[in-house]
């Protein structure tokens, strides 16, 4: 075997690994499972009809730990309507993941927005990342969070008004 063969080999094989472990986050039942619970849909953002998708970088430590929350497409409708202090603070609670994840990852959560009066497809953000944010992280797979017209601000407000919706 030739020596750029090997290093061939060697170079393929470090990839793999790489997309391995990334898989292994996303197929992680404590990280999915903890932060699908404590993402809801913003109750300002749903009444105002405000959908966005939001990308968070943290880093997973030698330990274990979610640590350098930061949202990498800071914008002020997202930080207005509570998506951005939605997602830090979800993963400000998650709990000590597995050695095997440390790294720097990228979470994509699309909140969509459905009109049930409109009767048309759900408002999917379409929100994306330059390509300097992704240096040296890992993207996950994006979570879908919904919101929807059916508790929104005037179905709430006509109930209470006894009229109909």
């Amino acid at each position: 075997m030739h020596y750029w063969q090997l290093i061939l080999l060697l170079v393929f094989s470090h990839v793999s690994v790489a997309q391995t472990d990334s898989a292994g986050l996303n197929d992680d039942p404590v990280f999915t499972t903890v932060l699908i619970r404590r993402l809801k849909y913003p109750r300002g953002a749903e009444w105002a009809s405000v959908y966005g998708r939001v990308f968070a970088g943290f880093t997973v430590s030698e330990k274990g730990r979610v640590e350098d929350i930061s949202i990498l497409n800071h914008s002020t409708k997202g930080m207005y309507y509570g998506f951005e202090p939605t997602i830090i603070a979800a993963l400000k609670k998650l709990p000590s993941l597995k050695l095997q994840y440390s790294g720097r990852y990228i979470l994509p959560v699309a909140f969509i927005y459905v009109d049930y009066r409109d009767k048309t497809n759900p408002h999917v953000p379409s929100d994306v990342l330059y390509i300097d944010d992704l240096a040296g992280r890992t993207m996950l797979k994006e979570i879908e969070i919904f919101g929807s017209s059916v508790n929104s601000k005037e179905r709430i407000s006509s109930g209470e008004r006894n009229e109909f919706y």
